[in-house]
């Protein structure tokens, strides 16, 4: 099983790095000026060998030019002693020869004509003028042959050309060769620039990952903070308006037994003010009675007195009752009033002590209601404040992991780079022509300038500090640089925004939140 999984892990490996190595988009140039330099080396192989062969065909080149010179003054040579032997008679009769061909031929011209039995006979002037035309055409001929020798050979010309063409070539080859350099450091920088900038795009969303969690545990644990100041002041705030309830009951209720006091005080007034007149009228009613009384018992008075005496009489009995039960039945009324209200007195005072127990009471009752609540929004928030620190956590082992990975493609990439670029200094060196080479150290600190400063984001950003550090990646426009963070920070209330600003770099908030 062990092994199993091991061969499975180096063939993933090998997948991966075959992924990531490979070959650049230069890789073209790289083997066209491998190519021109190996043309560049045959060239420069083949200028080495004709110069070498120049000596030896210049050699023969100035051979020929003495040899030149020695048949032209041969020509003089024997022109001169053919016309100063036409002129002294020196030719033979029987063969028309002269003495300076003979002697060019080692014979004796006397000894010639002895054995051809011959005789010395001069030449005649036609003939002395053709043989002078003769000889000037060809020492003219011979002339135009030397001048054309000095000139050039055509042999030491050619190589001459050959030499001066192939320096030629090689030097457009060079300037080539350079040309080609150049436009694979052109290539580079823009597949570098291209593949860095998707790998580092890939980190910054990671990296805002890890921002976005900071953010929420430390609102999380600021929610948390402001709930526990909430609570205090609620609960002054909920003693007060529980003090405040029970003192408006209070003095509502004594308000209202001060005002059936008073009605009661009132309705005594009112009685007395309503009584007093019947009083009165009664207290006269019976005045009159006792006097009709006494006039009765007079023995003096007549039947048709009394007889009219005792009708007045019943009269003001009638009377009296009357108004001793309009007397009664108001009474009865003012004390079932005045009952009443005395009654409702007593349950009004009862409420007063009752309010006066029961507030300690209400507000145990109400506090452990209140503080319920209170403490399920803690433990809630407190679970929020678990789950981000975990999702913190996450992200930033996930940056980790991506950021790792994402270097060890670029440091494939470089090497690759290396590689090629190495053959390209190589491939110059050995024919001393003039490259870019700046491509590796290009890459190299485009990467190093992008990766430092996404990285720095995960250690700088947060928490609070005023350290100076890039706040926006080369070549990254402040419009869309972390734009799904900005996005994170505009969804924020004023609270949680002001509790992310506490824990974040001053100088780096504050720029990306212009």
């Amino acid at each position: 099983m062990f092994q199993k999984r091991f061969l499975l892990c180096f063939v993933i490996n090998i997948l991966i790095i075959t992924n990531i190595q490979g070959q650049t988009s230069g890789l073209g140039e790289v083997r066209t000026i491998e190519s021109m330099a190996i043309s560049f080396d045959n060239n420069q192989t083949k200028i080495t060998q004709y110069r070498a062969e120049l000596p030896e065909l210049e050699s023969l080149w100035r051979n020929k030019i003495h040899k030149a010179n020695e048949e032209l003054a041969a020509l003089y040579k024997e022109r001169d002693a053919l016309i100063a032997d036409m002129k002294i008679g020196a030719r033979c009769s029987q063969c028309s020869k002269y003495k300076s061909e003979f002697e060019k031929e080692g014979k004796n011209f006397a000894q010639h004509l002895g054995e051809v039995k011959g005789y010395a006979i001069p030449a005649t002037t036609i003939e002395l003028e053709t043989t002078r035309k003769q000889f000037a055409e060809k020492i003219a001929i011979k002339k135009v042959f030397l001048q054309s020798l000095k000139n050039g050979d055509n042999a030491v010309v050619k190589k001459q050309n050959s030499i001066r063409e192939l320096e030629n070539t090689n030097n457009m080859l060079c300037k080539e060769i350079t040309a080609h350099s150049k436009e694979y450091e052109r290539i580079i920088l823009s597949e570098a620039t291209a593949k860095q900038d998707d790998w580092i795009s890939s980190l910054m969303e990671l990296a805002i990952n890890i921002l976005i969690s900071d953010d929420k545990v430390t609102i999380y644990k600021s929610k948390v903070l402001r709930l526990q100041v909430t609570h205090q002041k609620e609960i002054v705030s909920l003693k007060e308006r529980l003090r405040v309830s029970h003192l408006e009951a209070q003095n509502e209720n004594k308000n209202r037994v001060s005002s059936i006091l008073q009605k009661i005080s009132n309705i005594n007034v009112e009685k007395n003010n309503y009584l007093a007149p019947l009083e009165i009228q009664l207290n006269k009613a019976r005045e009159q009675k006792n006097a009709i009384e006494n006039e009765l018992k007079n023995t003096s008075v007549t039947d048709s007195v009394k007889l009219s005496l005792s009708s007045s009489l019943n009269g003001q009995i009638l009377q009296i009752a009357n108004l001793e039960k309009s007397i009664l039945v108001y009474n009865a009324s003012l004390k079932n009033r005045i009952a009443l209200l005395e009654a409702e007195v007593r349950i009004l005072r009862e409420n007063l002590i009752n309010l006066n127990t029961s507030l300690p009471k209400l507000m145990v009752a109400e506090l452990a209601k209140f503080s319920a609540v209170y403490e399920q929004k803690k433990i809630e928030a407190k679970q929020l404040i678990s789950s981000s620190t975990v999702e913190l956590a996450n992200a930033r082992k996930t940056y980790t992991a991506k950021a790792e990975l994402s270097k060890k493609k670029n440091l494939a990439y470089v090497d690759q780079v290396v590689i090629e670029s190495n053959r390209i200094v190589v491939a110059a060196q050995k024919i001393t022509c003039p490259v870019w080479n700046d491509s590796r150290f290009k890459v190299v600190g485009n990467w190093n300038k992008l990766f430092s400063c996404v990285n720095s984001l995960t250690t700088m950003a947060k928490p609070f500090s005023y350290n100076v550090f890039n706040a926006y990646c080369p070549g990254k426009s402040a419009a869309s640089y972390m734009a799904s963070y900005k996005k994170f920070l505009i969804s924020l209330n004023v609270e949680d925004k002001k509790a992310v600003m506490g824990n974040s770099n001053v100088n780096w908030f504050e720029t990306i939140t212009l």
